[in-house]
């Protein structure tokens, strides 16, 4: 391919990408359509690079930049874990549009992929509906206790704080709740910080 068509290409493909982008921020749906009328590029030339919604949305996540919510870490696990969770807190609840939708987005993909026997034997593979990066921050915080916890505990303890902050401790919060930002944050601290003090407590040498 010719090299200015190679780079026209480039530049289409990340021109709906950050339209993606732009409409996750506004709280509206993707769909191929208003991602092409926002990037000025036809229907038809959009369907050439994304085959659906989904496609696109994998891509354009990849192009929304987040902090590195674990830097710098204090060294005790309490507040190791504290720190972790007020800045995920700070973060999702500043910009809470752009999540709620990337959660419809998994959702949706969730009912496609359903619909369509992916993951069923025979059928084609199943696509992860959701990404493991919380899980990823939940374990770097709670790194410290893997010495003092036994294995089993350390895990049940690793899967119960990443329930209770996150996007959809953000929704849990919000709406079921009804709390303010400040307070839903807050209580996802008490959250994590309770769980903690339990596994520490049954821990076999506490």
């Amino acid at each position: 391919m010719p090299e200015g068509r190679s780079r026209q290409k480039l530049r289409t493909r990340r021109a709906l990408i950050e339209a993606a982008g732009a409409l996750i921020r506004e709280g509206r749906t993707v769909t191929i359509a208003e991602a092409a009328e926002a990037a000025d590029v036809s229907l038809a030339t959009a369907y050439r690079y994304f085959s659906s919604p989904q496609e696109l949305l994998q891509e354009t996540r990849l192009l929304i930049r987040t902090p590195d919510v674990t830097a710098d870490l204090p060294a005790d696990p309490a507040e190791r874990l504290d720190t972790l969770v007020s800045r995920v807190a700070e973060l999702q609840l500043g910009d809470e549009a752009m999540w709620r939708t990337l959660v419809r987005a998994s959702l949706e993909r969730w009912f496609t992929q359903h619909e369509h026997g992916h993951g069923d034997e025979g059928g084609e593979p199943e696509i992860p509906t959701r990404n493991q990066t919380r899980l990823g921050y939940t374990r770097t915080a709670l790194e410290p206790l893997a010495e003092t916890l036994p294995p089993e505990l350390h895990r049940r303890l690793t899967m119960a704080v990443t329930l209770v902050y996150g996007v959809e401790a953000l929704i849990a919060t919000r709406d079921a709740c009804g709390l303010d930002p400040e307070e839903a944050r807050d209580v996802m601290r008490w959250a994590a910080s309770a769980l903690l003090e339990k596994a520490v407590r049954e821990a076999p040498d506490a």
